[in-house]
């Protein structure tokens, strides 16, 4: 049987299953579905540019309504559809019919009680710099129609830049200064955006090129206007909490991420699992300190002994990085590795035709995670999927580029690689877009996500990735340290009064990071809230699912049925699973 037909024999078994998962058995699940469908339907009209983001190409020549008076008609709109979903009767749905209902009814809860607290449309300016950033990038870095209808879309999109810069100078209020500044720099990506715009659109006809020509400086000037009044009077009114307090975070732990476990347990979790994982750091890094420092005192106890050991032996590892100019090369290496590996042990089977390109982060789109993955709509499964790498800031010192070098050095790089793309982000998007079930292929739930990219990490190497290298084993316990130290830093931030020297202590101190990284996610602290939160949560229900199911499962059969499964809210995967 031939490598390509085995990949699609296995999509379909996926794919079946999946919709197994899905069926309804009576007809409370084929009504949910109904509803999904046409709830979905409205929001692709309302909002075209999260219609680009699934792969439907129906509404391009728009944007959204981002007015005071559009951003109310959209709450009520939200309303009403909580209301019919919450009449659909619980008990006449399956398991996955209320997994489903849920995710659907938290997904629109979720925007009514931001719009109800923080209040993003007044608070959040990236909102819309994102906003501006994806109406032009959405048509022009996927090939998904001919040149000239992209193209043609972006001319007409050109007229209503204006007026989406004319919502956000009339909405925004006063966002934390942190949010001002990033939105600075962000649409100043934008501006190159556009100004390249008359290079990109060569491959159109000379009639597009010429609309473009005609409609862009408009929409420049628009953009040069929110750049100023983002850095005049929004910069110096700029003085709202980056924290959103305990109120705001405890509910999202349960609308956006996912999970029932209370906030005390769940950093309680974290902790727990961080002592874990140091210890048996310890033990892989015993005989390696032997080996580079056999002079060196290994005496001692606790967190002064590992903090010495570990941190000596992994700060000699990361002499083994990429230089400056290699770290695309890398990362395509690594992803090719990847995908050798697991053509020969198969835990995870790869998707047909392999899609997935690696690229420099556009820049309106660079200085939040460092890297992404950017997969196709669910509409367009195989159109490309990008893995995107933040390129190193032309404004950092020599010794923060040295310090973000040595965190990204070759084991990282690995483990970088297998949670954004191989087998992680990338593999777990294409079939997930194989569901059945609309609402967990477009409303898929970010802990999940997230929690199978962390699972992978382990799961490749309990699957003999890398031979059973100690030293990759240990970069990958780094990782999980920093999964686990994200969930308490967002938590103890946001529903607490965790400072930047305090944020430091814990993720340099006990869980190994160099500072570049550090500075890197206090920015991310204060630019996101619960975010940081669902690798842990989503990672933790699968290790639970694992630890439950017993001898049900081999590995390769325990990961198949997580992407059966699909992008559900951790607080189902047991049930489901």
């Amino acid at each position: 049987m031939s490598r390509a037909i085995a990949a699609l024999l296995t999509l379909t078994l996926l794919a079946m299953g999946s919709a197994r998962l899905g069926a309804s058995t009576g007809g409370g699940d084929a009504q949910l579905q109904a509803l999904s469908r046409q709830y979905l339907a409205e929001l692709e009209a309302r909002d075209p540019l999260f219609a680009d983001s699934i792969g439907v190409h129906a509404y391009d020549d728009v944007l959204p309504d981002y007015s005071g008076s559009g951003v109310q008609e959209r709450m009520r709109w939200q309303r009403s559809w909580r209301t019919r979903l919450s009449a659909l009767a619980s008990d006449s749905l399956t398991e996955n019919g209320r997994a489903d209902r849920t995710a659907l009814l938290d997904t629109i809860e979720l925007e009514l009680f931001e719009a109800r607290t923080i209040d993003p449309w007044s608070t959040n300016p990236d909102l819309y710099v994102s906003a501006i950033g994806n109406a032009v990038y959405a048509l022009t870095g996927r090939h998904y129609a001919p040149a000239d209808v992209r193209f043609g879309h972006v001319a007409n999109r050109l007229l209503g830049i204006p007026k989406l810069v004319d919502g956000a100078i009339a909405n925004l209020r006063r966002p934390a200064r942190v949010v001002t500044e990033f939105a600075i720099e962000q649409n100043a990506g934008n501006l190159d955006l556009y100004g390249s715009l008359t290079h990109d659109d060569s491959a159109a006809s000379p009639p597009i090129q010429r609309r473009i020509a005609a409609r862009l400086p408009a929409a420049v000037a628009s953009l040069r206007r929110l750049q100023n009044f983002l850095q005049g009077p929004l910069l110096r009114r700029s003085n709202g909490s980056a924290r959103v307090g305990a109120a705001v975070f405890d509910r999202e732990l349960v609308l956006a991420a996912g999970t029932d476990v209370p906030r005390a347990t769940f950093v309680s979790r974290a902790r727990a699992a961080m002592a874990a994982q140091r210890q048996e750091m310890l033990r892989l890094a015993l005989p390696l300190d032997r080996t580079f420092f056999p002079a060196r005192s290994r005496s001692g106890s606790g967190d002064e002994l590992v903090n010495r050991i570990v941190g000596r032996v992994m700060n000699r590892l990361a002499d083994d990085h990429p230089t400056r100019d290699r770290i695309f090369a890398t990362a395509k290496a690594d992803v090719a590795s990847l995908e050798r590996f697991l053509t020969l042990h198969p835990v995870v089977p790869l998707p047909r035709p392999n899609t997935l390109h690696v690229k420099p982060t556009p820049a309106f789109m660079a200085g939040f995670a460092g890297a992404s993955l950017d997969p196709a709509g669910t509409f367009t499964p195989l159109a490309e999927s990008y893995y995107y790498i933040d390129e190193i800031p032309a404004s950092w010192s020599a010794q923060r580029v040295a310090s973000y070098l040595r965190e990204y050095n070759d084991y990282e790089m690995q483990m970088l690689s297998m949670h954004e793309a191989v087998p992680g982000h990338y593999v777990q998007f294409r079939y997930n877009n194989t569901l059945r079930s609309v609402v967990r292929r477009v409303f898929g739930n970010g802990s999940f996500i997230e929690g199978w990219a962390v699972w992978t990490e382990g799961m490749m190497l309990d699957a003999g990735y890398g031979g059973h290298d100690p030293r990759l084993r240990l970069f990958q316990l780094k990782w999980r340290l920093r999964e686990e130290a994200d969930a308490i830093i967002d938590a103890e931030f946001h529903a607490g009064s965790l400072t930047q020297a305090q944020c430091f202590v814990l993720l340099q101190g006990k869980a190994f990071q160099e500072r570049s990284e550090a500075l890197t996610k206090w920015h991310r602290l204060q630019l996101s809230h619960d975010q940081l939160s669902t690798y842990f949560a989503g990672l933790d229900a699968i290790q639970r699912a694992h630890a439950q199911s017993g001898d049900r499962y081999d590995l390769a059969a325990f990961d198949r049925r997580l992407l059966e499964i699909g992008d559900v809210e951790p607080r189902f995967v047991r049930t489901l699973l």
